[in-house]
């Protein structure tokens, strides 16, 4: 016996005391409903409901029964409709982490953009290269960088997470620029601390070898933002992801370091991409929903 169900049934049925309307109310036949309100007797060992050929009515218990269970049953109406709403209208707080470089560089501003337009949905924005396991559901959406993304997770793939070695026109003009791994240890060099250390150079050579290219660091930091308005300052040269550095190259502000020898590389796995992450059941809800779609349009590729 669907317990709730008959109970929805008797209640209807104290109003129309015809099994009739009831059914019909419902869309089922009589039938249906007389052997739930049965069963829902049998359940509680009490009559509920007198029933003749000619009325129908509720027995004394069964009029104590409906004043006692009506307010319980209209407030979990009430609460599965809201419920509702929550999972469809797009408010309440959403928690997303992002790599710190490309929260500061590509999403807050995005972001801005995001809480003009939903102000009913509360950002709540963590900053970290730690790895976070979205399994447990406390992170809503995560932004991160990989080439295998969770099979739990739906991925959306942003934009490529290539990296470039690059410097601003003035630090050539002063100091040339390298040609080959082995003279970039001549010049200055803006390394990125990560996690586990500072993250080294490696040199992808055409033959498949890869050998760690030699540097002289000059400033080391894991402020993404840091590190890029130091290599646009003529500081020295960078190792950095191409989202971050486009709109500079494009202008002119940096330019790309070109080896005749090998290709400077971050990491020598299969190449990494941006991703957006979230699990399926969190797409329920009309905060995720509202928010993977914002940062999609804004920061994918198209």
């Amino acid at each position: 016996m669907d317990k709730l169900q008959a109970i929805r049934f008797f209640l209807k049925l104290g109003e129309t005391l015809s099994f009739k309307s009831t059914a019909a109310h419902f869309g089922v036949p009589p039938s249906t409903v007389s052997r739930s309100i049965k069963a829902l007797e049998a359940d509680l060992g009490v009559s509920l409901v007198e029933r003749t050929t000619r009325q129908v009515r509720l027995t004394e218990t069964g009029d104590w029964y409906r004043s006692e269970v009506a307010a319980p049953l209209r407030a979990l109406v009430a609460a599965d409709e809201l419920a509702g709403a929550h999972s469809r209208e797009p408010t309440g707080t959403v928690r997303l982490t992002s790599l710190p470089g490309y929260g500061e560089m590509r999403l807050f501003s995005v972001l801005e953009r995001f809480r003009l337009a939903y102000p009913h949905i509360v950002c709540d924005v963590e900053l970290t290269d730690r790895y976070l396991d979205l399994s447990t559901g406390d992170i809503d959406i995560a932004l991160r960088a990989t080439a295998d993304p969770p099979d739990y997770l739906v991925a959306r793939r942003l934009h490529t997470h290539r990296f470039v070695l690059v410097g601003a026109p003035a630090y050539f003009a002063e100091h040339g620029r390298p040609t080959t791994v082995a003279q970039v240890e001549h010049h200055a060099a803006i390394g990125y601390r990560g996690p586990r250390g500072v993250v080294p150079w490696l040199g992808a050579r055409p033959g498949g070898e890869v050998v760690q290219v030699p540097r002289r660091l000059v400033l080391v930091t894991n402020h993404g933002q840091m590190m890029v308005q130091a290599t646009l300052a003529g500081e020295g040269l960078a190792l950095l992801p191409l989202w971050a550095i486009s709109e500079a190259l494009a202008q002119g502000t940096l330019e790309q370091v070109e080896l005749q020898d090998a290709r400077v590389v971050a990491s020598t796995g299969a190449e990494m991409s941006l991703f957006l992450l979230f699990h399926p059941e969190k797409a329920r809800l009309g905060k995720v929903r509202a928010m993977v779609d914002f940062l999609t349009e804004a920061l994918g590729e198209g």
